[in-house]
C-alpha cells in the first residue's frame, strides 16, 4: 500500500532543519567573532605590554609607594622627550640602567613632585648622584667632588677645634692621571704568561705608569687656634669610620690629655665619592645625552674617581 506524505508535515520537518541550520551557523558566526574579538585584544594587550616594557614609565603612585627605591643616580630630562606615547602619559619619568646600575630619569616637571633637593641647582640633561649621607638630596656630577673635598677639609678643621688643638695643617697630595689608568692597572695585574720583545708584563706596567703619572697638585692649609685642655667629641660624617681619626679623638680624652702632637696620613683610596661602576654608568648618561645633542662634552667621572683613589691627606695636629 502506497504511503501518502502529508505536506503539512513535510513543510515543517523541512523548516525545522533550516532553522537548526540557521542558529548552528549563527552559532558559529558568533564563535568566530568572539575568537576574533579575543585575539585583537589579546593583541592590544601584549602591544601595550611589550611598549610598557620598553619605555619602563615610572608613575606617581609607585614612586610614592613604599616599594619604590630611588636609584643613586638621577639625570634631569624634559617632559617633552616621551611626550606623545601613551604608555608614557602621567607618568614623571623612566627607569634606566647603565653597567647594571639603575637610573632614574626624572622629568624637569616632575621634579617639585618628587620631594628630592637637587646641589647646587637643577639644571635639564644634567646627572645628579645621591649625597652620601642624605638620600633626598643629589649633587650635581660635575660638583660632587669638589663638595666633598670641601667637606672634608671642613671637617678635619672641626675636629683639630673641637679637641681643643692650638694649630693643625692639611695637605693634600693629588696625582694628575689620566682617566684610562684604573683599567691599565687592572688589565696589567692580571697574570700574563708571556714576554713581549724582552720586556716583562710588570715591567710595561711600572713603564705606562711612570708615563701616565704626570704632575702633582699640592695644597696646603694652615690654621691655629686659641687652643683648650677641655675637649668636646666632634661630629664625624667623612670620617666616622676612619680608624686613626677615632683613636686620635680616643687619645685626646685619656691620660689628661697625654697627647701633644700626631700627624696621620689619610689615604684617598678609603674616601673615594663614589665606586668606579657607578661613576662609569654616570659618565655613559651623560654620553648619551650627548650623541643626542643635548649636552656638550663630558663630566669625566671616571677619571675623577681614578684621581680621588690616588690622592692623599696629610693631616697635622700640636695641642
Amino acid at each position: 500500500m502506497k504511503k501518502l506524505i502529508d505536506p503539512k508535515k513535510s513543510l515543517e520537518i523541512v523548516s525545522n532543519s533550516l532553522q537548526k541550520t540557521y542558529d548552528a551557523g549563527k552559532k558559529a558566526t558568533e564563535n568566530i567573532q568572539k575568537g576574533a574579538k579575543f585575539l585583537s585584544d589579546k593583541t592590544v594587550n601584549d602591544s601595550y605590554l611589550r611598549r610598557l616594557k620598553k619605555y619602563s614609565p615610572i608613575f606617581p603612585e609607585f614612586y610614592c609607594s613604599p616599594d619604590f627605591n630611588t636609584p643613586n643616580i638621577i639625570m634631569i630630562v624634559d617632559d617633552a622627550v616621551r611626550r606623545g606615547i601613551d604608555v608614557c602619559e602621567g607618568s614623571i619619568g623612566w627607569l634606566g640602567k647603565e653597567n647594571d646600575i639603575e637610573i632614574l630619569y626624572l622629568y624637569d616637571n616632575a621634579i617639585e613632585k618628587s620631594g628630592l633637593q637637587f646641589i647646587p641647582m637643577v639644571t635639564c640633561d644634567a646627572v645628579y648622584c645621591v649625597d652620601s649621607f642624605d638620600s633626598n638630596r643629589f649633587i650635581k656630577a660635575d660638583y660632587v667632588f669638589t663638595r666633598a673635598h670641601e667637606e672634608r677639609i671642613a671637617e678635619l678643621k672641626h675636629i683639630a677645634f673641637s679637641l681643643g688643638a692650638k694649630r693643625c695643617s692639611i695637605e693634600i697630595s693629588e696625582s694628575n692621571m689620566e682617566s684610562n689608568l684604573k683599567n691599565k692597572e687592572k688589565k696589567f695585574s692580571e697574570e700574563v704568561n708571556f714576554v713581549d720583545q724582552g720586556v716583562s708584563t710588570a715591567e710595561k706596567f711600572e713603564q705606562n705608569m711612570s708615563k701616565k703619572e704626570s704632575s702633582h697638585r699640592r695644597g696646603k692649609t694652615e690654621i691655629q687656634f686659641e687652643g683648650s685642655n677641655s675637649p668636646k667629641r666632634p661630629e664625624l660624617k667623612w670620617f666616622a669610620h676612619d680608624g686613626n681619626i677615632k683613636r686620635l679623638i680616643e687619645m685626646r680624652f685619656e691620660n689628661n690629655n697625654a697627647i701633644k702632637s700626631e700627624t696621620l696620613e689619610i689615604a684617598g683610596s678609603s674616601l673615594t665619592t663614589m665606586s668606579e661602576k657607578a661613576a662609569y654608568a654616570m659618565d655613559m648618561a651623560v654620553k648619551k645625552a650627548g650623541a643626542k645633542g643635548k649636552v656638550k662634552g663630558s663630566a669625566d667621572i671616571s677619571s675623577q674617581v681614578a684621581k680621588e683613589s690616588h690622592s692623599k691627606l696629610i693631616f697635622r695636629i700640636e695641642f
